[in-house]
Parts: structure tokens; sequence; C-alpha cells
């Protein structure tokens, strides 16, 4: 579900849309489903979508999501940094929110 979620993303920043902000979007809601999940399931939800996320950007046959007339070599290289950043910001920490923050009590 993410990967192919994350590779559609890919394939529009390919064709030169703006997705910073859809990718942001569903960075968060992919962390919100990981906390669910660990707490219903098992721990490493997030993990394993990071990691599915960079098999998925070293697949050779993804040159049917680019736009045609593309330099497929460097279509495959952007798309793997791509991936391979979304998966990057999936592992760091979460940044707080503007105005968020914890609350020390004397």
């Amino acid at each position: 579900m993410y990967a192919r979620d994350f590779s559609a993303l890919a394939a529009k920043a390919e064709s030169g849309l703006e997705v910073e902000a859809a990718l942001r979007k569903r960075i968060s809601e992919t962390r919100a489903h990981a906390v669910l999940m660990d707490s219903r399931k098992t721990e490493g939800h997030l993990a394993a979508v990071a990691e599915r996320l960079r098999l998925e950007s070293r697949r050779p046959d993804a040159l049917h999501q680019m736009r045609p007339g593309a330099d497929p070599a460097a279509a495959l290289a952007r798309r793997e940094a791509f991936l391979t950043r979304v998966a990057d910001m999936l592992d760091a920490e979460p940044a707080l929110a503007p105005g968020a923050g914890m609350a020390v009590r004397p």
C-alpha cells in the first residue's frame, strides 16, 4: 500500500508536478498508521515500510511509471533517490509541529 503510494508520488515528481505537500502528508499518515499497527500487532511496522521502499527504489522494471521519452537510466536514478529519501525520512525521528513541545513542571 505505502510503496505504491510513494512510487506514484515519485512518478508525479518525475513528470514535473509539485509533490512535497502531499509527500509530507502521506509520511505523517504512514507514521500514524504505524503506531496503530505496532500497538495492535507487532512492532517494527514503520521500519518495514522504509525497507520496502528501499527495495522498491531499486526495481529496474519501474520504467512503466515514467513519462515517455525520459532517459531511462536517469529517470530510474531519480526515482531511486526520491524513494530512498522517503525511506530516510521515515527512519528519522519526526520533528515536532510548530508550537508543540513538552511542558516542564517545576
